[in-house]
């Protein structure tokens, strides 16, 4: 058992071994992983169609708008539906982390949650930057099939150095993303604020988000890798919702590392 939970690189996936009897009862399959990652995506869609038909709504019914660009608006309310989904998802993600247990519901309001903040992100994105949505999708299925490719034929292995690597990378920018959002908050017209945002918005910006999306590719090859072990080790049933809702969270992860690479792109090459 302990073999099997040596080969995971997710925060979700790094809990697995507290979930149950991993030889109890129904053992996992990549059939049962796959269908549920099915039913994890047809929720992120349920979320983004939630956006759309909420935006169409407000649009209809005349409620006050922010123009943002090119004849895209934010209505009223949206900004606050945005605000309250995005806290939602966050606690039940945490929740998540803490209580395997939980994730074929926790799961369910992360995926469907997502859907609808990553929907309203990508909007405000294609407000600036025309196409970036199709572009960004093309690119992250892409992304996904030559990781597929690149792990299950064997070219590249999850080591133990391949997971300190990612373990190191993640930690980085999350403590890297949180001292900025503090630094901005307290600091907004800061001389030091005003010099971070160039940086992002300049070429050394589009090297970051590279590695943004280097780091969400080795994320789902680390997932992959877990899924494989899931399986292999004869894990229970149960575990199929962990592992596929882990897979999720990296695609998820990637997609918006995409978007914002692109963006960074569009916005120097203009």
């Amino acid at each position: 058992m302990d073999k099997a939970f040596g080969n995971k690189g997710n925060p979700v996936l790094s809990r697995m071994s507290g979930y149950e009897d991993a030889y109890a009862g129904e053992k996992a399959s990549f059939g049962g992983i796959i269908a549920k990652s099915f039913y994890f995506l047809a929720l992120i869609l349920l979320g983004a169609g939630a956006f759309i038909y909420m935006h169409s709504y407000f649009r209809t019914n005349g409620y006050d708008a922010l123009k943002l660009a090119r004849g895209y608006f934010i209505y009223g309310n949206e900004m606050a539906i945005f605000s309250a989904v995005t806290v939602i998802t966050l606690i039940s993600s945490l929740v998540a982390a803490f209580l395997p247990k939980t994730v074929p519901l926790t799961g369910s309001i992360y995926c469907a949650g997502m859907g609808y903040a990553v929907t309203f992100i990508s909007y405000t994105y294609a407000a600036q930057f025309q196409g970036i949505i199709i572009e960004t999708l093309f690119l992250t299925i892409l992304l996904v099939a030559i990781m597929a490719v690149l792990y299950f034929t064997g070219i590249v292995k999850v080591t133990n150095r391949f997971r300190m690597i990612i373990y190191t990378a993640l930690t980085a920018t999350v403590i890297a993303s949180v001292l900025f959002l503090i630094i901005n908050w307290i600091f907004p017209n800061s001389s030091l604020v005003r010099s971070l945002w160039a940086i992002q918005n300049g070429p050394l910006g589009i090297l970051f988000a590279f590695l943004g999306v280097a780091l969400g590719c080795l994320l789902v090859i680390s997932d992959f890798e877990a899924i494989t072990q899931t399986v292999n080790n004869g894990l229970s049933k149960r575990y199929e919702w962990t592992a596929s809702y882990g897979l999720m969270i990296s695609i998820i992860y990637l997609y918006l590392r995409v978007l914002e690479l692109i963006a960074r792109y569009s916005r120097n090459k203009d």
